[in-house]
């Protein structure tokens, strides 16, 4: 996922650390610039990739003398289920599951929350330098206050599905077992119509 701040690596470095996922470009400017940097994170994770490690520097060029092997990634296999908002609500209605909204307070504030009997707010990414950033170690501290047992049922979601998959999969790998992550997000939500509330 999004590590705060993602490095940027010579390729010698990055071909080191296999086998973590790298994200390159053909000189490397464009996967340091800030915005891009969030989204190429952003997608490796929404995919499968973990362990992203940064971004190298002077990649094409690196690339085309580097052995194959050395640039492939560990693409980890998860157990979560993604669904979409109609297929939770009942769920979450019933209280059978709690939602962990993971967006941030700005847009708690502006777009409102799933109006549903069990529901906890921990922003996950936050902006930061290079981009949205997931101190991942911090977030989970707090989720485990609120939920201390690992087999709480609960049904991630962010706004559009791409932050809600990084923070499900730091659950899963901190043990946690009934989890759902919201692939349609909090913007799914309020297009089919369903229950907001402002907090």
């Amino acid at each position: 996922h999004e590590l705060a701040p993602s490095p940027v690596v010579p390729c010698s470095a990055a071909m080191a650390r296999v086998p973590s996922s790298v994200a390159a470009c053909r000189g490397g400017r464009r996967c340091c610039h800030a915005g891009v940097a969030g989204i190429m994170m952003a997608a490796l994770v929404v995919v499968g990739y973990e362990a992203t490690q940064g971004f190298v520097a002077g990649a094409r060029s690196a690339a085309a003398t580097a052995p194959a092997p050395a640039l492939r990634a560990r693409r980890v296999q998860r157990r979560f289920s993604s669904v979409k908002c109609k297929e939770a609500v009942e769920m979450l209605e019933g209280g059978l599951y709690a939602y962990l909204d993971v967006r941030t307070e700005e847009e708690w504030q502006d777009s409102g929350v799933a109006d549903v009997p069990e529901l906890a707010m921990v922003t996950s990414h936050v902006p930061g330098p290079r981009g949205m950033a997931f101190d991942t170690q911090a977030w989970l501290e707090k989720v485990q206050r609120i939920f201390p047992d690992k087999q709480s049922k609960i049904v991630v979601g962010c706004k559009a599905g791409s932050r809600s998959k990084a923070a499900a999969s730091v659950l899963e790998e901190a043990g946690y077992t009934e989890l759902i992550e919201l692939d349609d997000g909090f913007m799914g939500w309020k297009m089919s119509g369903l229950p907001v509330k402002y907090p």
